[in-house]
């Protein structure tokens, strides 16, 4: 068996990273995140009131995580849709291939390249923006701050292993696309279904829409969290922070639903996603 050529991951990851980190989005995505942090921060604080405040970083992680958990997801999407399907249309991964070089390599090499771009911009964003928040409203929570950091960056990796692997399968651009469209939005929806199985199954309605309702619910609703990587996410950032209510609603999870099992599944999820791209980009015929 052959091994892996690290440098081969090394030379082809460096590359996805130059070429995208070059790009100016990258450093308006980051600019775009500090100036929600601090706009989150600057309405929980209680501004409208007129005290000027700024809210610490648990109300303002809370406040935030609806639009970190709709921009990252969208990132990772743009980034790598087309970085299989796009370049063997146009023939520029056979020009890779031509190079001795595995397929196992370019995969690797595709994630960790264009997984450092999703990291550095998190990183900056939110982080410059804790720094503010933190010399402003006080440096409480820091290090639950700086967990929310790494798993918004563990859900772009998520997301960006999950269209690797529909990039591999789908044979053109367009289809590419219209994959990644479709997995933005079940992420977007999958909330929604569940609330209508739970409803359709004989929940309360009422229960779901009354802030200040303590949620109960059945152990297979909390199990279905591992088909959408952005509950996931949210769930793991709640156990950072100990949260029992979010949104004036009253949260209940299970015990066995604990960090570590929300992480395994992130992390199981991105090895099973890059095992099937490579399965697929293996048998492609380019």
């Amino acid at each position: 068996m052959a091994t892996i050529n690290l440098r081969a991951i090394y030379t082809i990851a460096q590359k996805e990273f130059l070429d995208n980190i070059r790009n100016k989005w990258a450093i308006l995505i980051s600019v775009i995140f500090i100036i929600l942090m601090i706009a989150s921060s600057y309405v929980v604080g209680g501004q409208g009131d007129g005290d000027g405040a700024f809210g610490g970083m648990q109300a303002t992680v809370v406040f935030s995580i609806s639009f970190t958990s709709f921009l990252i997801p969208l990132i990772a999407i743009i980034l790598g849709f087309s970085t299989i399907a796009g370049e063997a249309e146009t023939g520029a991964i056979s020009v890779v291939l031509s190079h001795p070089i595995r397929r196992v390599e370019v995969i690797l090499g595709k994630f960790l390249g264009l997984g450092a771009v999703l990291s550095v911009t998190p990183l900056i964003g939110f982080g410059v923006s804790g720094i503010i928040i933190s010399t402003v409203a006080g440096a409480e929570q820091v290090n639950s701050y700086l967990a929310f950091i790494g798993l918004a960056i563990l859900l772009g990796l998520v997301y960006l292993s999950l269209i690797l692997f529909i990039s591999a399968i789908c044979k053109s651009r367009t289809r590419a696309i219209a994959g990644g469209v479709l997995l933005f939005f079940w992420s977007m929806i999958y909330g929604i279904i569940v609330a209508g199985v739970f409803i359709a199954t004989g929940g309360k309605y009422r229960e779901l829409m009354t802030p200040g309702t303590t949620l109960t619910y059945p152990d297979w609703l909390w199990g279905t969290v591992v088909f959408s990587p952005t509950d996931t996410n949210q769930m793991a950032v709640m156990r950072v922070f100990n949260l029992q209510k979010v949104m004036g609603f009253q949260i209940e999870p299970p015990d066995w639903l604990s960090l570590e099992v929300l992480l395994l599944i992130h992390i199981s999820c991105i090895i099973a996603s890059l095992v099937l791209a490579y399965y697929f980009f293996k048998r492609r015929d380019i």
